[in-house]
């Protein structure tokens, strides 16, 4: 096992490279100059500030702060013709406009293929930092927010333990109900309660969850109807407030997180519970007289587990990324509104940041899932 990790995790390495390039580009070509954003945001956004003096020296500033002086990446193709400092013109229409002049008048050099080296450049300040004002994404630095100038490792570090929270206490409860009631399902597929409960499993899915979490609110979060639970927020356990009525905080977003979950899988451990109780070994187990509690916990629940895992996998991106629909309803202070915000504010910054870390918690999750497999049935040897 200890080999296979290895070679997986060496495996990380090109992945997360690609990860970072595409996470990289996205940001370079989002709507937009940072610097600007960041000025206007902090000093207004009118005209007259456009052009004065104060505005412009500001942009310089932020620019040289954020690198975004430097060239963009650690090599460039271009014509022989046109000059490897182009990248220094701050107007891209100016930038184009001396390009093509360039070509216009080089001759058979516009026809000449030359590569450029730089260094430093944006990328390996982004990847590595500058070792001053910024450490780099591989040291968890992923620059600051457009909108509010913080850390985005300090948002993050501020909005991932409720996404964390809600996330896993949902995906909890999930297995928790469905492993079991899949079997019950299985076991007894003959009996009207089964069917009933087959049947309830098959709509739930259906239900649209931004419906269901409405729905929940008037209901029982409504004076008019039944005012029984905190139609918003969360509660701190501080002052005169106790733990159950922080809990009460927790029901309804819970119950909205979960039962999509709780109906896919107990309808996976349905079907993978069937297939196995009709699997020669189980026959011959019944007619060596095995008792039925024995086959289906001793033998078919642990074969059926491995779909299970597999849907485990895509735990860990779901977890940091909270629900943005959910989130926004009940107003939890989590990544899922975190996003929905940062989108209404142009906050690439934020969202690239998201985006990279969702990437390399895919990764883990597939990790975590092999060796999962290689617990659950010791049949599986990925030395081999």
């Amino acid at each position: 096992m200890l080999p296979f990790i290895l070679k997986r995790l060496l495996f990380f390495i090109p992945t997360l490279l690609i990860i970072s390039l595409l996470a990289f580009e996205i940001s370079l070509h989002a709507p937009g100059n940072a610097a600007e954003m960041i000025v206007q945001n902090s000093q207004g956004n009118s005209e007259q500030l456009a052009t004065t003096a104060n505005y412009q020296n500001q942009i310089q500033l932020w620019k040289h702060q954020l690198g975004l002086d430097l060239p963009v990446f650690y090599f460039s193709i271009h014509s022989l013709a046109t000059t490897d400092t182009l990248y220094k013109i701050e107007d891209e229409l100016e930038q184009k406009k001396i390009e093509n002049f360039q070509l216009n008048n080089g001759g058979i050099k516009k026809y000449i293929p030359t590569i450029s080296f730089y260094f430093p450049n944006q990328y390996h300040r982004w990847l590595f930092g500058d070792g001053k004002s910024s450490n780099g994404i591989i040291h968890g630095d992923f620059g600051i927010s457009i909108f509010s100038q913080q850390k985005i490792s300090t948002i993050l570090k501020e909005k991932m333990p409720w996404s964390l929270l809600f996330s896993l206490l949902s995906i909890g409860i999930a297995y928790f109900i469905s492993l079991p009631l899949g079997v019950f399902l299985a076991a007894n597929k003959s009996k009207k309660i089964s069917k009933i409960i087959s049947v309830v499993i098959f709509i739930l899915p259906a239900l649209p969850t931004f419906w269901v979490a409405t729905m929940l609110l008037m209901l029982f979060s409504n004076p008019d109807v039944l005012n029984w639970f905190p139609s918003s927020g969360v509660a701190p356990i501080e002052g005169n407030s106790t733990w159950l009525q922080a809990i009460s905080y927790f029901i309804l977003p819970i119950i909205s997180f979960s039962y999509g979950s709780i109906a896919f899988l107990t309808k996976t451990m349905q079907l993978e519970m069937l297939n196995s109780l009709n699997q020669d070994y189980i026959l011959t187990a019944k007619a060596k007289g095995v008792s039925k509690n024995k086959i289906i916990w001793g033998h078919a629940f642990q074969n059926s587990l491995l779909p299970i895992i597999t849907v485990f996998a895509n735990i860990f991106p779901a977890v940091l990324g909270g629900s943005v629909i959910l989130e926004t309803i009940f107003s939890l202070p989590g990544m899922g509104r975190t996003i929905y915000q940062s989108i209404g504010n142009h906050d690439y910054n934020l969202i690239v940041a998201i985006f990279t870390i969702t990437g390399f918690l895919t990764l883990v999750g597939f990790l975590v899932s092999d060796i999962l497999y290689s617990v659950i049935d010791p049949r599986i040897r990925f030395e081999k």
